[in-house]
This record gives structure tokens, C-alpha cells and sequence, in this order.
């Protein structure tokens, strides 16, 4: 029975892996400039993948500030979607240095073994003002919802701290169930963050988490003149798009950790329903398994924490 299990989940995360591929890659073709962006702010993005562990993994984020609309993004997710992309129109398999065919898009992309992409896009003042769009990639789905810009109910502190070389303030909030803590400078005038953050009078450029689950520091800053700003352009990959809300993306995130076979079932394509597909890594060959054991739908992952809770 346990090992029966095990290879069905082998084949949940390679048919995972395997659909992501196919359906995902942002690259030019798939997005439309909508904005001439005038800052571009790097963060190194720490977080945890689960409570138990507590290994931090950090992701390279960039904040794109341009005259009326604010993109924050994964520099990373880009970069592997580019390798993929690319990967995909040249259509030739190279080999890795286990015997399988195929590309490693993380190293192709820079990354280290504790490193990973957040797939998420987050949108401010669009499709209009005042209200944030944000697109998460989860299997082979794009799942976007809008809100209204979140408001932060920041308490300045007398702590100072220095980020870039810029003297920064500190500030206090809760939001949806976590308090964080903020580093925001007076010297440039802008009222957003990373991720979600805003409404501070100056850069936010560190904010955590206060139980040390999340952090984002600012690594670098820049100034443009005449660089595009880019958005998915959504008409594009509407065969995988879903529109939904806020709260139900929470709940399939919280199904990460809670039920994992039961959101692995959700997603299966069709063609591997009743059938689950195995590749050996070591030769390549590739096996069918058409009859599984009961499967244990009580399986449950390590808490693995996001940033808001509510």
C-alpha cells in the first residue's frame, strides 16, 4: 500500500511539472506593454515553504512603478518561463546529466538549490484605479482575481534603520491576520512596497513578518526614462484562465498542505485520469500504470505558512 502511494504521488508531481511546461511560459508574445515604467526596485523575497523545516528559500522580486500603473513580479518565474519558452520553439531535447531528456530551468535561470520563483503577478491601478489584479500560476491554470488596493493602517515607530544607504523609518501594521513590521525613506517619495504593501509616505524597502515566516529587502534601485512596462496580456491564455476571488485562491493554497491528493485529482488532465504516466529518469523509458490501490486521501503536508491568513 505504501509503496503503491508513493508512486502515485511520483506521478502527481511529474504530471504537475509536465503540464506547467506545456501551458506556461510568459513570454513577449503573451504580454502587452501597458505603461512607461520610472522605478524599478529589486527585493530578495526570504519565506518558508513550511513550519516544520524552517529552511528559508528566497525568491528575486522586482517592483515596476510606472505613471499610473505599479507591477510587482517574480524575476525568477520570468526567467524560467523565458528558458521554457525558448525550450519549446527550438522543439530539440537535451540531455541532463541523470540520462533524461529535457532542461533544468532553474539552473538555467541562475538559481541556486535554495532558491525558487513565486508565481504571482500583482497589478496596481489596473484594469483601473484603485484596484489591485493579481495572477497566480498554479498546475496548468492561471487564476486572477481583483480587489480594491488594500489599505494599511500603519503606526510609525521612533526605530530608524539604513536600506541602500537610505535612512529609513519604521512602521507597524496588521493585515489579514499577521503584523509586520516596515522600513520605509522619507527621500523617496513614494507611496508603495513589495507585494501588497503601500500607503507609507516614502519607499518601503524591508518589511517582515513578525513571526519570521516572510521578509522582503530591497537589493536595488533604479531610475528610467524610456523602459516599457508589461502586463500578461490575459485574451492570450484564456484556454487556462480562471476568474475567481480572493478568498477562493486562499482556500487552494491552504489545500497545498491540507489535502494534496485531493487538489492533485482536481487537476489532472484528462488523459491521465484512470492512468498515470511514470518516466524512469535514469534511461528514459516511460511506463503506464492503469490499476492503483485505494488511494489515502488523509495525506497531509507540512503547514505551509502565506502571507495572508484571512
Amino acid at each position: 500500500m505504501k509503496k503503491c502511494f508513493l508512486i502515485f504521488l511520483f506521478a502527481l508531481f511529474y504530471i504537475n511539472a509536465y503540464s506547467q511546461f506545456v501551458q506556461h511560459g510568459r513570454n513577449m508574445l503573451i504580454q502587452q506593454k501597458k505603461d512607461t515604467c520610472k522605478y524599478s526596485v529589486t527585493y530578495r523575497y526570504k519565506f518558508l515553504r513550511d513550519t516544520i523545516k524552517q529552511q528559508p528559500y528566497y525568491d528575486r522580486q522586482v517592483l515596476e512603478i510606472g505613471d499610473s500603473i505599479i507591477k510587482y513580479s517574480s524575476i525568477y518565474a520570468d526567467r524560467i518561463d523565458s528558458v521554457w519558452y525558448k525550450f519549446m520553439q527550438k522543439k530539440e531535447a537535451r540531455p541532463n546529466k541523470d540520462g533524461s531528456d529535457g532542461i533544468n530551468p532553474e539552473k538555467e535561470a541562475g538559481m541556486k538549490s535554495n532558491e525558487e520563483a513565486v508565481y504571482a503577478d500583482y497589478y496596481t491601478n489596473y484594469p483601473k484605479k484603485e484596484i489591485l489584479t493579481v495572477s497566480t500560476g498554479m498546475w496548468d491554470k492561471e487564476y486572477i482575481y481583483e480587489e480594491p488596493v488594500p489599505k494599511f493602517e500603519w503606526k510609525i515607530q521612533a526605530d530608524t534603520m539604513t536600506v541602500l544607504g537610505y535612512k529609513c523609518m519604521k512602521a507597524t501594521a496588521t493585515f489579514r491576520g499577521r503584523t509586520y513590521d516596515a522600513w520605509f525613506t522619507p527621500f523617496i517619495p513614494i507611496r508603495q512596497g513589495p507585494w501588497k504593501f503601500n500607503g507609507l509616505p516614502g519607499l518601503i524597502l524591508k518589511v517582515a513578518d513578525t513571526k519570521g515566516y516572510f521578509e522582503w529587502t530591497a537589493t536595488g534601485l533604479e531610475k528610467s526614462q524610456n523602459k516599457s512596462l508589461y502586463i500578461i496580456n490575459f485574451d492570450k491564455i484564456s484556454k487556462s484562465l480562471i476568474r475567481t476571488k480572493r478568498e477562493d485562491v486562499i482556500k487552494l493554497l491552504h489545500k497545498r498542505w491540507s489535502d494534496p491528493v485531493g487538489l492533485g485529482l482536481a487537476n489532472l488532465p484528462d488523459d491521465f485520469k484512470g492512468m498515470w504516466m511514470l518516466k524512469d529518469h535514469i534511461t528514459g523509458a516511460v511506463a503506464r500504470i492503469s490499476h492503483v490501490v485505494p488511494i489515502d486521501r488523509n495525506v497531509q503536508f507540512s503547514y505551509i505558512p502565506i502571507p495572508e491568513l484571512e
